[in-house]
């Protein structure tokens, strides 16, 4: 008989906070919403309007609508090149990133206790510099007589000095070297998420260590994977001052051209719609690598 009051009281705290639940979240979330929709949201809202203004003479813009800055990208093949160029940098520099990221990644891993505090120090080093500094050391690195070029002459595997300096391959290094950082520390995560005894059952159960890494780790770490590369092609995206201070001159990325109709046309339209452009790319890249991780994740459930 005790039991009933007990029971029927259970019964009504169960009931009473069905809104809360419903509630509860968005309350959690609403300091981190306030933040992206003042300094995310609200920009981009102003910089859409701003795109369907004119640009008469040497003023920043003229308020009015007009879908000529759109409708110029279409026939400007300057800015057709600077898609692919940009997408096409992104891509390898991104490829790259998480290639070299995840070996680094595993090798943390997979080291003692002892010396993952000095790795991890290694890898946050690109992120206490600022970009400008770093884009300084590759100037030291890449000229003809940089460090690079004297290293090569004393190793005796060329005889003349060379400079890799103002060339793509010099962009692709420096987009690496920034994107790398975000992208070691997003894959190490994962694998602190695994259990290091699976490997020792794949062993146990005979299967070598390539076998090992393309069986048991591969697939455990392929979220991580399509995280981290998204996140290195959208930095690598973004990015304009690393491909234009290392690359040649015919390096045109997007973001070369908008700060371009920025700061050197004073286009602010212009700008501002090949912003707009850059913003809807990079979201549809994140839809579909999103997409495909859910998809690869339902049929691996």
């Amino acid at each position: 008989m005790s039991a009933g009051p007990e029971i029927g009281a259970g019964r009504a705290r169960a009931r009473v906070p069905g809104w809360r639940v419903l509630i509860m979240p968005w309350l959690l979330m609403s300091p981190a919403l306030l933040v992206a929709i003042a300094f995310f949201g609200l920009p981009i809202v102003f910089m859409a309007r701003m795109s369907f203004n004119a640009h008469i003479d040497r003023r920043f813009y003229v308020p009015g609508f007009t879908w000529d800055n759109y409708a110029a990208m279409l026939t400007d093949p300057t800015f057709s090149h600077a898609i692919w160029t940009t997408a096409w940098l992104a891509l390898i520099s991104s490829v790259a990133t998480v290639v070299i990221g995840y070996a680094f990644a595993m090798l943390v891993w997979l080291k003692p206790r002892n010396w993952r505090l000095a790795f991890i120090a290694l890898a946050l080093c690109p992120l206490l510099i600022s970009e400008i500094s770093i884009i300084f050391g590759w100037w030291m690195f890449f000229p003809k007589n940089g460090l690079l070029s004297y290293a090569l002459v004393s190793s005796g595997l060329v005889t003349d000095k060379i400079s890799l300096m103002y060339t793509e391959f010099a962009a692709f290094v420096g987009l690496t070297y920034v994107t790398l950082p975000f992208c070691f520390f997003i894959l190490l995560s994962i694998f602190d998420g695994i259990d290091r005894k699976v490997l020792e059952a794949s062993a146990d159960l005979g299967a070598a260590p390539l076998r090992t890494f393309y069986e048991v780790l591969l697939p455990l770490t392929k979220g991580g994977i399509a995280a981290a590369f998204a996140q290195s092609f959208i930095w690598a995206v973004g990015t304009y001052a690393t491909p234009s201070a290392l690359g040649p001159d015919t390096l045109w990325t997007i973001g070369y051209l908008i700060q371009e109709q920025m700061l050197g046309k004073h286009n602010w339209p212009r700008a501002a719609a090949f912003s707009i452009v850059l913003t809807i790319g990079v979201a549809i890249v994140m839809m579909i690598i999103r997409m495909l991780s859910s998809k690869r994740t339902a049929l691996n459930g």
